[in-house]
């Protein structure tokens, strides 16, 4: 299984689940995927075999969230990355913390309106899998103003969009980043994941974008 092993500054390095329901979740991604949830100081670890391809956590309670699929993109420097973001219209919604002793992240909201997390990881070294069936493939930011963009995320990291980031327009939703997941069998897994609950919303190329149970979005692709 490929490793992600180096994330350069601006690209995907992170994913992670906010539950509004963790166990109907777990239950729902666990079969379709083959997924399990690891714990580890109230956050969950997600797992494929014996390694990690995200996280899982839940929504805040008293804060109404919808559940989601969450992108974090990688910088060396958190703090800056937040005063950036600021600077350029953007809201930090919160951090930077410190996330034990693995790094530290923030969460923020882009000036189109889309969410969006960074990750200061402390190791030369990922620890992700991807492009696998089961994993993440590449990330996607929806977004009605393409150039607006481009040139809030150029400025964030003095870079275009980097490796398994794209954005693009996409009518009739609102902004927001769009975690693409691989299948080896597109077919089975999508009629798994209506049997589960889950609700075909669009094609994306070759891709189908998916509500979960929750209305968390996501997309499956072949591989």
């Amino acid at each position: 299984m490929p490793i992600h092993e180096h994330y350069e500054p601006g690209s995907p390095c992170w994913v992670d689940y906010a539950a509004l329901d963790p166990e109907g979740a777990r239950a729902f991604y666990g079969e379709l995927f083959g997924w399990g949830f690891k714990e580890t100081g109230g956050y969950e670890f997600i797992h494929l075999g014996d390694e990690v391809v995200g996280g899982f956590g839940r929504v805040p309670p008293g804060r109404a969230l919808p559940a989601s699929w969450n992108t974090y993109l990688a910088t060396s420097d958190a703090d800056a990355v937040a005063g950036r973001v600021r600077g350029l219209g953007g809201t930090v919604v919160f951090g930077p913390v410190d996330a034990g002793h693995d790094g530290r992240l923030l969460f923020a909201v882009d000036p189109s309106g889309a969410a969006v997390g960074f990750w200061q990881g402390r190791w030369e070294t990922g620890i992700v899998v991807v492009d696998e069936p089961g994993t993440w493939c590449r990330h996607e930011l929806w977004a009605d103003d393409v150039a607006f963009a481009d040139a809030f995320y150029g400025q964030l990291f003095d870079a275009p969009a980097p490796p398994r980031a794209t954005w693009g327009p996409r009518s009739g939703l609102a902004p927001l980043w769009v975690t693409f997941f691989g299948a080896g069998d597109c077919p089975a897994a999508l009629t798994a994941a209506e049997r589960l609950g889950a609700t075909i919303t669009a094609q994306h190329g070759p891709a189908t974008i998916l509500h979960d149970p929750w209305g968390a979005l996501f997309a499956l692709t072949p591989l």
